[in-house]
């Protein structure tokens, strides 16, 4: 076990690194220019805005993940370690929140846009915490390496849902419970329904780890 975390601790700030790194590269990569070469060629770059909100949303989920991983090991309560969880995820929303805003002008005449999508991506960055820190705890009471298995379902988490939903004869709503298809539909204005289906799976799935976290706490008490 190990001294919890601080949002300011060396190991915290590799993934803040990453995350501005990879968001900020992900915002220029976002933002159309066009270039006059000695007036005789013109060079256009259309890309689509959503490269950067797609890439702050996988980056706070992986944030999330890093963090649970890491919450596993603190010499602490697993009730008292999801209250720091949600903190190191909300310092790594602070510190993109100047890319959000810039990134408004991406978006012209959807205030609410963004609004939507950082309460998305807050929830579901602290649901991939949760799922890390389950199967990170979970796999050391058994002597079990589980770091590849908590990537594999980030990857699966992010990507199958996406996938079953382009299959015809599977509900196109399935799609929504990808971060990713959720994300981008938040980006193009999605309906009141998409919404209500996207943030509810979002909290079931959040509830369904503290009531996981609930019983494995029970059970080490009475042993």
């Amino acid at each position: 076990m190990t001294r919890p975390d601080s949002v300011f601790s060396s190991s915290a700030a590799q993934g803040y690194f990453l995350l501005l790194v990879a968001c900020g590269g992900g915002l220029l990569f976002s933002i159309p220019a066009g270039a006059h070469v000695s007036n005789l060629m013109e060079v256009h770059w259309n890309p689509s805005p959503v490269v950067f909100h797609l890439t702050y949303l996988t980056l706070l989920s992986l944030l999330g993940t890093f963090r649970g991983i890491a919450a596993a090991r603190w010499d602490l309560q697993a009730w008292k370690s999801l209250p720091r969880l949600g903190a190191h995820i909300l310092f790594g929303q602070l510190i993109v929140l100047p890319y959000m805003l810039f990134s408004r002008a991406l978006l012209p005449g959807r205030p609410l846009v963004l609004l939507l999508l950082g309460a998305y991506a807050m929830l579901i960055a602290f649901m991939f915490s949760l799922i890390a820190f389950r199967l990170d705890r979970w796999g050391r009471a058994r002597h079990a390496h589980t770091f590849m298995l908590q990537y594999a379902i980030f990857g699966l988490a992010l990507l199958l849902p996406w996938a079953l939903g382009l299959i015809p004869q599977v509900p196109g709503a399935i799609s929504l419970f990808s971060p990713l298809c959720a994300g981008l539909r938040i980006t193009q204005s999605a309906s009141a329904e998409e919404l209500a289906i996207a943030f509810a799976f979002a909290l079931l799935m959040i509830a369904i780890q503290l009531v996981g976290i609930r019983r494995s706490t029970r059970r080490s008490h009475a042993v």
